[in-house]
């Protein structure tokens, strides 16, 4: 779905409020001295000349208008939403010694869909991922023979504490058809519901939950796992990445409670729920 476009007075609230300030006072000398000055004496124009005071007064109060609200904006966005340091203090944990499922839910979404593209590499695939945005319903594609083919497209979902329900495969084999690609893979880090692994089950598409992708991971040779191990928890792996942006986000409190949102904002308004 695209997005509805801002109006001319909502992109002046967005700037800076010197801006829409600068407009009222450009426009008020223009109209009510500089016009005038144009116009003649004789002729159908020379009657507006009359009409440009209140005219001038009209713009000056528009643009004012719009500069106290940009004014008010930019005040409301340095006090509301406060941080929420205990939320940090979580994003810095240290990192595990060795895998564990605990281990694998605490990567934020981004890491665990590029930990994914990693693994597939590990057991001989090439493997791209897509950058930050809309991604179609692809997060991973898979290649072996070739390189402009790609063999099976993934998805990753880091769901710890909710299913993946029958919806999202459908529409991971929606895409597999539209790209014309004959094999999917599922991955999330909790479970799938009864009627989505009888869907993936019917179709040409492998659902792996966190415990199936842990083994996976731990069939592999133990300096690959390290490896592996290595990527995934390095740095902050817990701040999840703006979906939009691919900055890593920041912790916010709300009278609705806490959440995320992208250190882009206003620019990026995307927000994301913050995990219990």
């Amino acid at each position: 779905m695209g997005k509805r476009r801002k109006s001319g007075a909502q992109e002046l609230i967005g700037l800076p409020w010197q801006f829409s300030a600068g407009l009222a006072v450009a426009s008020f000398v223009g109209i009510r001295w500089l016009l005038p000055a144009y116009l003649p004496n004789t002729g159908p124009l020379s009657g507006m000349a009359s009409t440009l005071a209140p005219l001038s007064w009209i713009a000056l109060c528009t643009f004012g208008a719009l500069a106290l609200m940009a004014r008010l904006r930019s005040l409301l966005q340095h006090r509301s939403p406060k941080p929420a340091p205990e939320a940090h203090a979580a994003a810095r944990a240290s990192a595990p010694a060795q895998w564990s499922l605990d281990a694998l839910r605490s990567l934020e979404w981004k890491r665990f869909e590029l930990l994914c593209a990693r693994y597939y590499e590990a057991v001989g695939f090439r493997s791209a991922t897509l950058a930050a945005g809309p991604d179609g319903g692809i997060d991973i594609k898979l290649f072996r023979v070739d390189p402009a083919q790609p063999l099976a497209i993934v998805q990753c979902n880091a769901w710890n504490s909710r299913q993946v329900g029958v919806k999202e495969i459908r529409e991971l084999l929606g895409v597999m058809v539209h790209e014309k690609v004959g094999r999917g893979i599922f991955l999330t880090t909790g479970g799938y519901s009864a009627d989505a692994l009888a869907f993936g089950a019917a179709n040409p598409i492998q659902l792996l939950d966190g415990p199936a992708f842990l083994g996976k991971v731990r069939d592999l040779p133990l300096e690959k796992q390290a490896a592996l191990l290595a990527f995934a928890f390095d740095g902050d792996f817990q701040t999840p990445s703006c979906a939009s942006c691919g900055v890593k986000m920041v912790a916010h409190e709300s009278r609705r409670g806490a959440f995320w949102g992208c250190t882009h904002y206003p620019r990026c308004r995307t927000t994301l729920q913050m995990r219990s």
